[in-house]
Formats: structure tokens, C-alpha cells, sequence
């Protein structure tokens, strides 16, 4: 249907992107729903949108993205692949060859350049301790803990705050009360020790 009607359109790809990008079934939710759960738990009716994996590049983009930091200029020479981690530009820049890839994309299922640039999805712990611990995730939650505390003038309002800046949302009244939980566990601590738990608290939520 989709080719009859691209031809019908004097093979217009933008009216094509148009009518896909607007259709009903494009602009879906991905939640699942217990009703249509029960009816059709595989989806074959698409009554959600399926939900698919975010690319490599996406995800260190994103993580530069809403901390601020990605640099967003066009062009340019590419960027040695052992900057992965400390360059802010977009990962589309940097070098990916045979024995030159960046070892953070490579743990996301970055493009095989030895095998015409596929992509095959995978399940690895690395990935999860590569958002948790690496130089670039460290550094970026550390930046951001930095910034919302000179505008929080309390817990409260950095919670509030944080979920705002890098999930897109307010915080529901539970997540409200677990953040602030996390936040108040060390009691009165020194400045360095409240600057450590806001940082690790930017970190729990750029990790989901």
C-alpha cells in the first residue's frame, strides 16, 4: 500500500515521510495496557508503537545533550576515536575503522565496520556499568549536579529540578520522596559528601 501510494504521489519522498510521520498509528504511545495486553500481547494489530532500541551514537549523544555539553557545529575534520569520552562532539564525527572504534559505542552496538557497518543488538552487562561508571558519564552527572545546585535552593527543588532537566518530567510523589530519602541518608554531611549524593542521584537518573 505504502509503494502504490509513494507512486501516487509522483514518488514524493517528503509527502511520503508526511503521511507516515502523521498517521494514527506512527504517533502511538509505547506503554503497554493491560486490555490490549490480554487481546494481543504481541502487538500483531499495532495498537502500540513497538518499542525498538536507541542507536549507539544516540545514546552518548543524549547523554551530552541533556547535560548541555553536546556542541552542536556541523562539519570538520573526524575526531580520533580515542576522544570518545572527553569530546563533545556528535558521535557521527568520530573515527570508526577497523581496530579505531570507540570502545563506549562498540558496548552499544555501534555499527560493524568490518562487516558493511551492521548493526547487531545485544544484551551485556558492560552496557549498564559503561553508563554507570565511565569518564563521560561521571563527568557529565558531576557538571549538571553542579549546575542545579547553584539554582535548588533545597533538596526538594533539586529533585524537582533534575527530573525536569534530563527526563522530561516532574517527579512523581513516590520518586519524590525516594530521591529525597537517597539525598538525606548521610544526615548533615560535609559539602563534598552532599556534592558526592547529588551527583550520584544526576547519575541514577541519566542511567534511566
Amino acid at each position: 500500500w505504502l509503494a502504490a501510494e509513494f507512486m501516487d504521489r509522483d514518488w514524493s519522498m517528503k509527502a511520503t515521510h508526511r503521511l507516515i510521520l502523521t498517521s494514527s498509528t506512527y504517533r502511538m504511545a509505547s506503554m503497554p495496557d493491560e486490555h490490549d495486553t490480554a487481546i494481543d500481547p504481541d502487538n500483531i494489530y499495532l495498537w502500540r508503537m513497538p518499542s525498538r532500541r536507541i542507536e549507539a551514537e544516540a545514546v552518548r549523544d543524549n547523554l551530552l545533550y541533556v547535560t548541555g555539553s553536546l556542541d552542536p557545529a556541523m562539519g570538520g575534520p573526524e575526531i580520533d576515536h580515542k576522544l570518545g569520552l572527553t569530546s563533545k562532539r556528535r558521535s557521527v564525527y568520530l573515527r570508526s575503522a577497523a581496530e579505531k572504534e570507540v570502545e563506549f559505542l562498540k558496548l552499544f552496538d555501534g555499527p560493524s565496520v568490518t562487516e558493511c557497518y551492521e548493526r547487531h543488538p545485544s544484551v551485556m552487562p558492560q552496557q549498564a556499568l559503561a553508563l554507570a561508571n565511565s569518564e563521560l558519564a561521571l563527568n557529565e552527572a558531576r557538571k549538571v549536579a553542579k549546575l542545579l545546585s547553584t539554582q535548588a535552593a533545597n533538596d526538594d527543588e533539586f529533585v524537582r529540578r533534575a527530573f525536569q532537566g534530563i527526563l522530561a518530567r516532574r517527579p512523581n510523589h513516590d520518586e519524590l520522596v525516594l530521591c529525597q530519602e537517597f539525598l538525606a541518608t548521610q544526615g548533615e554531611p560535609p559539602a563534598d559528601d552532599r556534592d558526592r549524593s547529588r551527583r550520584n542521584l544526576v547519575l541514577v537518573l541519566l542511567n534511566h
